[in-house]
């Protein structure tokens, strides 16, 4: 036996709210300006793509990041959308991204409802669509829900790393060795030591590694792409990487928030001052 879930989904949300009415969006209402009627090249993110470790995230997908593009997003796996929100978090140089997350509360309620009836539930296709635009440290925040008809139709992408450029998990930065001088510089020998007893204490090696100019006075860029580690391996390195700012004197007292971190893509630059060479 089949019974539209449509209905059924409201009902039950009248009856949890002590009856008081809770709006359900029909096909009938304007959908807002923002949502297309189609979207192409859309990105899933599964549960295979992510990795969970504490409260921090690591979605291993390649995208080529361009901050004047609107991407899309199709968020089936668990991660809180109020995380992929944060500036600093989740491909932090996309201005602008569409997010489509299927509306895990409405597929619970009709699974134990159609457990506790003994029937089959037939559910709608049920969606909440986010609107995001970063800009800065401001986040501006736009949402609907669709439950049935009226869902924009979607074709997905499987996004792959182009052939000129280098896909990186992790990044160093060092300013100017003398005019003012970077703190960082007179670390630098640390950074070599927390490589070395890294790859021992977890038995794997650090390799594939780059170096790229970005100035005159020393200021350059070390790439760490991770390659032969896995995605758990990967995570755990870029939180302790991460976690060694602690021993600054200059951020004793930095606290780090759970992070959703991204692998990003930089060009590669085979020849002339920013030629990126190979440490190891």
């Amino acid at each position: 036996m089949k019974i539209k879930a449509f209905f059924l989904y409201t009902l039950i949300l009248i009856a949890f709210s002590g009856c008081k009415q809770i709006p359900v969006q029909h096909a009938a209402v304007s959908p807002p300006q923002w949502l297309a009627k189609a979207y192409r090249h859309v990105i899933m993110i599964e549960d295979e793509h992510m990795l969970k470790f504490g409260e921090n995230y690591l979605i291993d997908i390649p995208v080529v990041e361009k901050p004047d593009s609107t991407y899309v997003f199709f968020v089936n796996a668990d991660i809180p959308v109020e995380r992929l929100k944060k500036p600093s978090n989740f491909y932090p140089s996309i201005n602008e991204f569409i997010l489509i997350v299927p509306d895990r509360k409405y597929y619970q309620i009709i699974a134990e409802e159609s457990t506790k009836q003994g029937i089959q539930i037939e559910p709608l296709i049920t969606n909440n669509y986010y609107h995001i635009i970063r800009n800065g440290g401001e986040v501006k925040t736009d949402s609907t829900h669709i439950s049935g008809n009226g869902h924009p139709h979607i074709s997905y992408t499987k996004p792959e790393v182009p052939k000129d450029m280098l896909k990186v998990y992790y990044a160093d930065s060092y300013g100017s060795v003398c005019c003012p001088r970077d703190p960082k510089w007179d670390r630098k020998q640390d950074d070599t030591s927390f490589i070395k007893e890294y790859e021992r204490n977890n038995k794997v090696k650090i390799k594939d590694t780059y170096r790229q100019n970005n100035g005159k006075e020393g200021e350059h860029a070390i790439y760490y792409t991770l390659s032969g580690l896995t995605s758990l391996q990967r995570l755990g390195f870029m939180l302790e990487k991460r976690s060694e700012e602690i021993a600054n004197k200059e951020k004793k007292d930095l606290v780090f928030a759970p992070q959703i971190f991204t692998p990003h893509l930089v060009k590669i630059e085979k020849e002339g001052f920013r030629k990126m060479i190979k440490v190891n």
